[in-house]
């Protein structure tokens, strides 16, 4: 396996201001039980999403389609099973370029969430995760968005479905989408990639606006507490 590359958050700020289209993907410890690689004790992850049989084959067939956007490491990435997804990777796609893909929660405590909102603000723009993420429209810096509500659990049940509403978003010249939807974000990027990859960007931003919608989703959320993240929103945390 190949040493993850380190990108910068404003390499990635600089291609939306220059609306130079790219998809990115993160892949976490989550991801990686996904796989089912070896058996485990978990039967959810921390938002309660099963890892339902279902996702296995397609979440396996990224690493094989090995499409060419950004996919990325988390510093969890190898918490559970770390030497099985490793050895994984390194059968199954040992020339792919893996991306740092904590960028976007370095941005957000760093106080600099604004950046984001400002550069996709230039674009048409689609949210599609759980009911709590339409709540982006308050946050400042973005004047409009569209939204794709999912089951904020087991969205990949419905998977068709919200093929169905990016493609008709995309028609509708949305061409730029965000994606909330854990496990099932990145089986989504991977397959509208070789439609629309080349025209629209597809940015997996995991939990990163929770807070911003009222949601303290992670510890490093609840430890700092919604004062850190009133300031970027008109949303009246609580």
């Amino acid at each position: 396996m190949k040493p993850v590359i380190n990108l910068s958050a404003e390499y990635y700020l600089e291609l939306i201001r220059g609306n130079k289209p790219f998809s990115l993907s993160r892949f976490g410890d989550g991801e990686a039980l996904c796989l089912q690689l070896t058996e485990h004790w978990l039967k959810e992850n921390c938002d309660g999403s099963r890892f339902l049989p279902e996702i296995v084959t397609p979440m396996r067939q990224i690493f094989v389609n090995k499409h060419p956007y950004y996919h990325c490491l988390l510093d969890c990435s190898f918490d559970l099973n770390g030497g099985v997804f490793k050895d994984y990777l390194e059968e199954t796609c040992p020339d792919m370029d893996f991306y740092n893909g904590e960028i976007w929660q370095h941005l957000s405590f760093d106080g600099r969430i604004t950046e984001l909102m400002d550069a996709i603000n230039a674009h048409k723009v689609c949210f599609v995760g759980g009911g709590h993420i339409a709540n982006i429209h308050k946050m400042k810096g973005l004047d409009s968005m569209g939204f794709i509500e999912v089951p904020s659990v087991d969205s990949f049940l419905v998977f068709d479905k919200i093929i169905d509403a990016m493609l008709s978003a995309y028609q509708n010249g949305y061409n730029f989408f965000g994606i909330c939807a854990g496990y099932t974000t990145k089986i989504l990027i991977d397959v509208l990639y070789p439609i629309i990859g080349d025209s629209a960007f597809m940015v997996d931003f995991g939990s990163v606006f929770d807070p911003y919608c009222g949601k303290l989703s992670r510890d490093g959320m609840r430890i700092s507490g919604f004062g850190k993240f009133q300031p970027y929103t008109t949303l009246k945390l609580k």
